[in-house]
């Protein structure tokens, strides 16, 4: 009786908690490569998030395919798994394709994209794929409630649903969901258009080339720069505020501890950045590790040098 009343499309939180499973089974998996082959992750940078995409679209597209019968460890703890609009497991490539879908912004958001894609007409399908591919999916996971298909199960024509439960009627996505979905595509499209040109100005186009120049390092594998300013309250003399320019570099050894390395970075930043010597504080975030996808490992220290000291030190 209890399975006749059940829903057959399974609900938002016993997806999440199938995926977390999964993502906690993975994990195990990237803990044990890591291990293994940290010096080669570290040397791979942006490039290492393939091997956990490539691990994970194994193991999501055997597993929600006919192969498993269209359940993940997680989808089975939980009575829940892939099937088509008959209710039947699908093929291993349709699952592929599906969880390629479902992984590639995820994949390729926060990978380390090099300036001359970012700068070049790759921006454009690059915004697409992360953005509007990322944006898409998060809304129709959340909003789309009487189908429960985010982008990826739309595009393939799959559901998620209760094991157990028979068959019900389907019925259609909202149409407004659809065009929220278009609407995020397209913004997404033309959004490379004013970033392009926002690289051009100041400060961005100053940050650019003290990034290319910190790069030039053999010891740097990567390297991100930002502006800002830090509010302190003080009893005496009242709020302080403190500016400062902050270097990230990705380095390729495990010395985030060294002093003199931060200093020599410190000093490109001084020698490229127009505005450095106006800033209160010049720092710079030394980080060696490495980011698969299926599990990261990081370690940081972050160096602090006044301007002043800098230049004396020239």
């Amino acid at each position: 009786m209890e399975q006749e009343n059940q829903k057959w499309i399974a609900g938002f939180w016993r997806r999440i908690g199938a995926l977390v499973i999964d993502a906690l089974v993975l994990g195990v998996v990237g803990l044990a490569l890591g291990l293994a082959f940290e010096t080669l992750f570290v040397q791979m940078g942006g490039w290492g998030r393939l091997v956990g995409f490539a691990i994970s679209l194994v193991y999501f597209g055997v597993m929600n395919s006919s192969v498993a019968n269209g359940q993940t460890f997680g989808k089975k703890l939980l009575t829940i798994r892939v099937v088509n609009s008959s209710n039947n497991t699908i093929s291993l490539l349709r699952s592929l394709a599906r969880y390629t879908i479902l992984a590639a912004p995820i994949s390729l958001n926060g990978a380390m994209i090099t300036n001359d894609a970012l700068l070049s007409y790759l921006l454009y399908p690059l915004s697409i794929i992360i953005f509007g591919g990322l944006l898409s999916t998060i809304y129709l996971y959340v909003f789309n409630r009487t189908t429960r298909q985010s982008l990826h199960d739309l595009i393939v024509g799959t559901y998620v649903v209760n094991a157990a439960a028979p068959q019900q009627e389907l019925h259609s996505v909202w149409r407004v969901h659809l065009i929220v979905v278009a609407v995020l595509v397209i913004a997404s499209a033309i959004a490379p258009i004013f970033t392009k040109n926002l690289a051009q100005q100041e400060p961005f186009k100053d940050l650019l080339s003290t990034q290319i120049a910190l790069m030039e390092y053999s010891v740097v594998r990567h390297a991100g720069l930002s502006v800002g300013s830090s509010t302190t309250m003080n009893t005496n003399d009242g709020a302080k505020t403190t500016t400062y320019l902050n270097a990230r570099v990705f380095i390729l050894e495990k010395n985030v501890d060294d002093v003199e390395l931060a200093r020599n970075l410190a000093k490109v930043v001084m020698a490229n950045y127009t505005d450095a010597k106006d800033k209160n504080v010049i720092q710079v975030t030394l980080t060696y590790g490495y980011d698969i996808g299926i599990w990261s490992r990081w370690f940081n220290h972050t160096h602090a040098f006044k301007p002043a000291d800098l230049q004396v030190a020239e």
